[in-house]
């Protein structure tokens, strides 16, 4: 114990050291952790070399990155592309995870067991470099939304068909696809409904703590308590856990104050950024060069298998969708960052090193998931910004920045004028004190609008589309009014369903403009 403490220290320096050369060098630092990693390892650098343990990764690391990606994710957004985000999430996968064992039973002649399984284990996305290309690069809210939300069910519902595909291996009877379907959704429908219901209590007794410290606490109970109950009764405990941060998230955006709000925000993203820093180092650390070396032929192979299964996922479900449901249709450049941005992480690793040992080709399995992953990190992390300005999806010029710094300061502005209005209604501001602090904000707020409405006077193209993408999101709220009206009975079933049809076509005309597609008539 007390010679691993200095090589936890050493691996810890190490981190930070990357982690800012990464920023400098202005690559995606999930990149520079794998690549140091395994540099790290081959130097002999270590006198011991820490490897990645998979119940590491099922136990302490997969509960609070779920659980953040949740408490962190617009709700908004996330219902107003539920049906782009439910066909990668869910549909998406299921095609992808055939698709990919197809190719590997073909390419690499693999026995459909461990072709299903290597497939299902590669299933997952690697939140954290999509975040990154998108945080760098300014693109279009829907597309970054879209995807964001698809990380964070991709997880849930790859790990869902991993277990249902290892449980056929361990009972070693051939798959049934009626029980394997119901299983499917009874792991999914259970654990979200554990998650709600464990976050519903918990965020009632967050609600009432009043006090930061104890608000954290009582989140990572929710986290950790969510997932392990989930798993405990059979169902996912993935789906629990990001289902419970959804509802901690909105929760804490509804009713806690702004500096519970900071702490929370802060203390997870803290959580995950230490988790996915060590995970990341932890691979390069565990991968064998030699080894990989040795099966560099199949990994390629099964790379591409990976990159044909996701396209397959992509473009044959969203053909349907534009023929179905043209307002949920994205364009095609955006299909092709849905496809490139599929990037596996250290899920596809742990997933590959807890693979029962009995499993068909298993050591093949290992270095494959190892290989493909370490290519895709390194390769399509780095190359993703690279494809996103190629496909002209890059909104990053001086004027959206200082649209989007003005509209920043005015938001933040109003946002404390609002707190100090509750705070002296409350009685907790002295009227001398809220008279010039309330006076000093709306000079801010009245800088901040006369600034914007130059800026727009003087780059009318700038204002038209964020006039568009503000209409694209009110006719998203109008859309949600009138299916809610619907379902209550309280506006005919023929006469909603004319008007949601008007709204899809408006919605489609918008994004086919902010695409910068050249519009159409109808559909």
């Amino acid at each position: 114990m007390q010679s691993s403490v200095p090589v936890l220290i050493g691996l810890i320096v190490a981190a930070t050291l990357m982690a800012m050369a990464a920023k400098r060098m202005r690559l995606p630092y999930s990149v520079a952790l794998v690549a140091g990693g395994m540099a790290i390892a081959v130097s002999g650098l270590l006198p011991v070399v820490p490897r990645l343990a998979p119940e590491t990764v099922f136990l302490v690391c997969l509960p609070a990155l779920l659980f953040e990606g949740g408490i962190s994710a617009d709700v908004q957004g996330i219902r107003a592309n539920a049906i782009p985000i439910a066909v990668l999430a869910v549909v998406g996968t299921g095609i992808a995870i055939g698709v990919t064992a197809v190719a590997l039973h073909a390419f690499l002649d693999l026995p459909w067991i461990a072709a299903l399984l290597l497939a299902a284990l590669m299933g997952g996305t690697d939140t954290v470099s999509i975040l990154f290309t998108f945080r760098r690069l300014v693109v279009p809210s829907r597309l970054s939304g879209i995807m964001s939300g698809e990380t964070l069910f991709n997880d849930g519902a790859t790990l869902v068909a991993y277990a249902a595909i290892a449980g056929v291996l361990t009972e070693g009877v051939a798959p049934a696809p009626g029980p394997m379907a119901g299983g499917l959704l009874w792991s999914t429908v259970g654990g979200a409904a554990i998650g709600l219901a464990l976050a519903a209590v918990g965020s009632m007794l967050v609600r009432r703590t009043e006090d930061p410290l104890a608000e954290l606490m009582a989140t990572t109970a929710i986290a950790y308590g969510a997932y392990t109950a989930a798993n405990e009764v059979g169902v996912s405990g993935a789906i629990a856990a990001v289902s419970a941060g959804l509802v901690v998230g909105a929760t804490a955006r509804a009713h806690l104050p702004p500096q519970s709000r900071i702490a929370l925000s802060s203390f997870w993203e803290y959580v995950a950024f230490g988790v996915n820093t060590f995970l990341f180092l932890l691979i390069g650390l565990s991968t064998d060069p030699v080894s990989i070396g040795s099966h560099i032929g199949e990994i390629l192979a099964g790379f591409a298998c990976v990159l044909g299964g996701r396209a397959a996922a992509i473009y044959v479900p969203f053909l349907f969708v534009r023929w179905l449901r043209p307002a949920h249709w994205v364009p095609m450049r955006w299909q092709h960052v849905f496809v490139y941005g599929n990037i596996k992480g250290a899920l596809a690793v742990a997933l590959a090193l807890g693979l029962p040992p009995e499993t068909p080709e298993r050591q093949v399995l290992v270095d494959v998931a190892f290989g493909v992953s370490f290519v895709s990190l390194v390769f399509q992390g780095s190359t993703l910004p690279v494809v996103v300005r190629w496909l002209g999806l890059s909104l990053h010029d001086p004027v959206a920045l200082g649209l989007g710094e003005q509209q920043a300061r005015l938001v933040a502005a109003r946002a404390a004028r609002q707190e100090l209005d509750q705070l002296f209604a409350s009685g907790l501001v002295p009227r001398s004190g809220y008279d010039q602090l309330r006076s000093d904000y709306q000079v801010e707020i009245a800088r901040a609008e006369r600034t914007l409405r130059s800026l727009h006077e003087r780059h009318l193209a700038h204002g038209a589309m964020l006039l568009l993408a503000t209409r694209r999101r009110l006719v998203d709220a109008e859309r949600t009014a009138v299916g809610a009206a619907q379902r209550a009975g309280l506006v005919p079933t023929d006469a909603a369903d004319r008007v949601l049809a008007e709204l899809d076509d408006e919605v489609l005309r918008i994004e086919r403009v902010l695409a910068g597609e050249a519009p159409t008539e109808g559909r």
